[in-house]
């Protein structure tokens, strides 16, 4: 009985006919052959530049590249080693022992049998009934390598769908946190999902959100137990040694591989089990900490796949987060500029909706706040048919404080128009009545006071620390400042006020004002002046009173070349009939 063993051995074969475009054709199906083999892929490259090499010789020097001739290939997987066979009709030439690179290193023949030697295990030509034959070997690997490279690719595939799992996981959790995020009314509710669908990744015995409070501690915003264990500590201090505190301080996730190792203060404590703890981040900012608790059993799972997914969570909630503080910002100033409006439609309101014209006077104005609301304010009142009561003041400041100071100066002076024909004394007694209100909130108000008497065209003036009132003489062109010594309201209880008497007459123009008029910058920081607005006055008068609120406003404009207001613009003009 025969002890030989079965010889078994793959082989391919193949013809073409002697065309260069047809060897890479083979070479594909050489290729397709080592792949079924299993040859280790960084061999093949230098195996197909050999073989390619032998396939054009046959091609140019066998046949001399007529189509009509064929070109046999044929090759077989012997244990180790791939045999190339490579025929063709040409004469047979016996190969040089040694093969070296040609003298000329740009001839281009001469290179192809070194390559193929240089590559080839082994190499020998032999003359056959058809023609010529090469026959090239090539070392390749051990047969156990087939099952080691099975293996690898076994246990790649393996790992391939372990990841496509968790990708496909990850995907479902990422598109329900989207959905709940924009879906869930509370923040809580949005917690609260979230860690339901991680309970599908890994079982879950314990979870914990903690916020970051503007005073360092964080507090405690969500807590779930399976056995209704009550939250131990709803606070934790900044100084509180705790993984919670050391993950907020290096904002970087902490895994605990058993919560027994803990100190028995920290919060996450726990006689079993294992936990991560993930800083909860939005842009630049650590909001809180979010910690899972799970059995020891489960630390692969929670470590390896849950802890992906719960990155992904905390930066959903420090979305979250933000746009729930974004939100009650936009709330607060949204409620903040409602209150402004009101605020500015409730000052106008109590400016004068039109300024007296009679037989004896004509009257404009115009007020404009450097803000939303402003410390301006002009009243014009005429007391029974005796004359006209003019006030204008600046409280010191802008905004809302200076608002309500003005608004109430105007009830304080409306309250007293029994001492409308003595502007001096009114401002005195004011000054007395808010001195406590301006004291305590260290504040100001300038004001000016004038009567304007109708039969005798008499202007009784007085003045609490505030600028100038401005008379044109219409037919001389003449301008002239009126003043009177005074302080400003709230520096002292018993401050007097003196009064100065304007005679007026048909000619006479006024223009009250407060200093945000001659104060105006430009660009460069320069101010108009008193003066520059004295020399403007009889061209602001030149169109008649209706002009004058526009045509005065409009200098201060041009002056300042784009530039915002920094202070409040008050003006009445009145003209004496």
């Amino acid at each position: 009985m025969s002890s030989k063993p079965i010889a078994y051995h793959e082989t391919g074969y193949c013809e073409f006919p002697a065309e260069l475009e047809r060897v890479a054709e083979v070479s594909a199906l050489l290729k397709s052959f080592c792949q079924r083999n299993c040859l280790d892929e960084t061999l093949w490259p230098q195996l197909d530049l050999a073989i390619c090499e032998c396939l054009n010789n046959a091609v140019e020097h066998g046949c001399e590249e007529d189509a009509s001739l064929i070109v046999k290939v044929k090759w077989s997987w012997i244990d180790e080693r791939l045999i190339v066979e490579v025929e063709d009709p040409g004469p047979y030439f016996e190969p040089a022992s040694d093969a070296s690179l040609p003298d000329d290193p740009t001839s281009e023949s001469g290179r192809g049998y070194f390559i193929i030697q240089s590559i080839a295990e082994s190499y020998t030509a032999e003359k056959t009934d058809y023609g010529h034959k090469v026959t090239l070997r090539f070392a390749t690997h051990a047969a156990s390598d087939i099952l080691v490279k099975t293996e690898e690719m076994f246990s790649m595939l393996q790992n391939l769908s372990n990841d496509l799992n968790l990708a496909y996981a990850e995907r479902d959790i990422i598109a329900g946190l989207a959905h709940d995020l924009t879906n869930c009314p509370a923040i809580e509710s949005f917690i609260e999902k979230s860690v339901q669908r991680l309970r599908g990744i890994v079982e879950i015995t314990q979870a914990n959100v903690w916020t970051l409070e503007p005073n360092g501690n964080l507090e405690n915003a969500y807590h779930e137990c399976g056995s209704q264990m009550e939250i131990r500590e709803a606070f934790i201090t900044p100084d509180q040694a705790c993984a919670c505190t050391t993950v907020i301080a290096s904002e970087k996730e902490l895994c605990v591989e058993s919560c027994s190792h803990l100190d028995e203060s920290d919060p996450l404590y726990e006689t079993s089990g294992c936990a991560i703890v993930l800083p909860i981040v939005y842009q630049r900012d650590c909001l809180g900490t979010i910690a899972l608790h799970a059995e020891e059993t489960n630390k692969k799972t929670l470590f390896e796949t849950a802890l992906p997914l719960t990155r992904t969570f905390s930066q959903f909630l420090g979305l979250a987060y933000t746009s729930v503080k974004t939100f009650r910002h936009r709330e607060e100033h949204e409620r903040s500029q409602t209150q402004l409006q009101v605020a500015a439609e409730i000052q106008q309101s109590l400016l004068p909706s039109s300024y007296p014209s009679n037989q004896y006077c004509r009257s404009t104005g115009r007020c404009v706040a450097a803000m939303a609301v402003g410390g301006d304010y002009v009243d014009a009142i005429e007391i029974r048919d005796a004359g006209l009561l003019i006030v204008i003041a600046d409280v010191m400041g802008k905004g809302v404080p200076a608002a309500l100071l003005a608004t109430i100066f105007r009830t304080a002076i409306r309250s007293r128009l029994n001492l409308a024909e003595t502007p001096g004394w009114l401002l005195a007694k004011i000054n007395k009545q808010i001195y406590d209100e301006l004291g305590h909130l260290n504040m100001f108000i300038t004001a000016q006071a004038a009567f304007l008497s109708y039969d005798k065209k008499v202007l009784k003036l007085a003045s609490a620390g505030h600028c100038p009132a401005i008379l044109l003489d219409s037919q001389t062109q003449e301008t002239q400042l009126l003043e009177a010594e005074g302080m400003p309201l709230g520096i002292a209880p018993d401050d007097l006020y003196e009064e100065n008497l304007i005679q007026l007459s048909d000619t006479s123009k006024l223009l009250f004002i407060t200093d945000g008029f001659y104060e105006a910058e430009n660009p460069k920081g320069d101010m108009l002046g008193m003066d520059r607005l004295l020399q403007a006055i009889p061209d602001i008068w030149r169109d008649g009173l209706e002009s004058v609120p526009s045509k005065a406003f409009g200098i201060v404009s041009k002056f300042a070349n784009g530039r915002s207001a920094t202070d409040d613009q008050t003006m009445m003009a009145l003209e004496i009939l």
